[in-house]
């Protein structure tokens, strides 16, 4: 599928990443960190421009982001139906209302770059919640901020290498390796967040 994505892009460009990326945000899987990855690398050869990637795909991920919102706001009540009936969907919605309720805004940055898989799930629930939109907008587009410019600079940066190691290792393991690199900065951020929710305001 990556190979799909890429040429699609290759052969559409900003306007492709930025459906792709919308349309993963609504949950349809797509290994859209490799891509980033691909771009960051394209970009640090100068074979393209990274600035109108990065802003067609944060676009295309507040989208899809927004749309699930909207989604969970204005069919909540179905939706509750249809998670009592289908057990995949209810299982995602109470982790998603657990995420929402332990951590807040937090949990909405955090579900768009360090736990992404419960992102479009987080935003159906903060509308069916009834979440305020305007922090639920600020925090998803921070948070996809990261996701977006974390991938695409790692691309950057390992420019010149990216495509050995690639070829090397395989997709699956360098996609291990980013997530692995993500989840421990994540970690590290949730810690001093949770720290400072213990300590209090001074």
């Amino acid at each position: 599928m990556a190979e799909w994505l890429f040429i699609l892009i290759d052969e559409q460009g900003v306007y492709a990443l930025f459906i792709v990326l919308m349309v993963n945000c609504l949950g349809v899987p797509f290994p859209t960190s490799l891509v980033m990855l691909a771009i960051g690398s394209f970009a640090g050869q100068g074979e393209l421009t990274l600035l109108p990637f990065f802003v067609a795909g944060l676009s295309g991920a507040i989208a899809g982001d927004q749309a699930g919102y909207l989604l969970g706001r204005s069919a909540s009540s179905r939706l509750f139906k249809m998670a009592q009936s289908i057990q995949w969907l209810d299982k995602a919605l109470k982790q998603a209302e657990q995420l929402e309720t332990r951590w807040g805004d937090a949990g909405i940055f955090f579900s768009r770059w360090l736990l992404s898989p419960l992102g479009p799930y987080v935003n159906l629930f903060a509308g069916m919640s009834r979440y305020s939109w305007v922090r639920f907008s600020v925090w998803d587009a921070l948070g996809e901020a990261i996701w977006v410019g974390a991938y695409m600079s790692l691309g950057v940066a390992f420019s010149r290498s990216i495509q050995k190691v690639a070829d090397l290792l395989g997709n699956a393991t360098w996609l291990a390796a980013s997530v692995v690199m993500t989840v421990f900065l994540g970690w590290k951020l949730m810690s001093l967040v949770a720290g400072r929710k213990r300590a209090g305001p001074s």
